[in-house]
């Protein structure tokens, strides 16, 4: 079990920024901007097992996410590390949410 998975099940605490039936939002334990969020899927899915109701879903939470910390009018990166070369930490999808400075 990852991470991810032990956060979501309550084993790990987190600090819970948004959330709904089918995904969480936490703020990332080592920041890269003012707002660092981690928008993960309540069920455990690596990237190569997406559908495009998952990514839709997935990206219009991170724009709720945005919009509640009041980062979505000067603008946000939102970004999907994959893979060892792509900054992968942890098997488990999620997106990152950055923002709240000119990035």
């Amino acid at each position: 079990m990852d991470i991810f998975c032990k956060i979501i099940a309550g084993e790990i605490p987190s600090e819970r920024v948004a959330e709904d039936a089918d995904w969480i939002a936490i703020n990332d334990i080592h920041p890269k901007a003012p707002v660092h969020v981690l928008v993960i899927p309540r069920k455990h899915v690596e990237f190569q097992d997406v559908d495009a109701n998952l990514s839709g879903m997935l990206l219009v939470a991170a724009r709720n996410v945005a919009e509640k910390l009041g980062i979505d009018k000067t603008g946000f990166r939102v970004i999907i590390n994959h893979g060892e070369h792509g900054g992968q930490e942890v098997p488990h999808l999620h997106i990152h949410v950055l923002g709240g400075k000119k990035l």
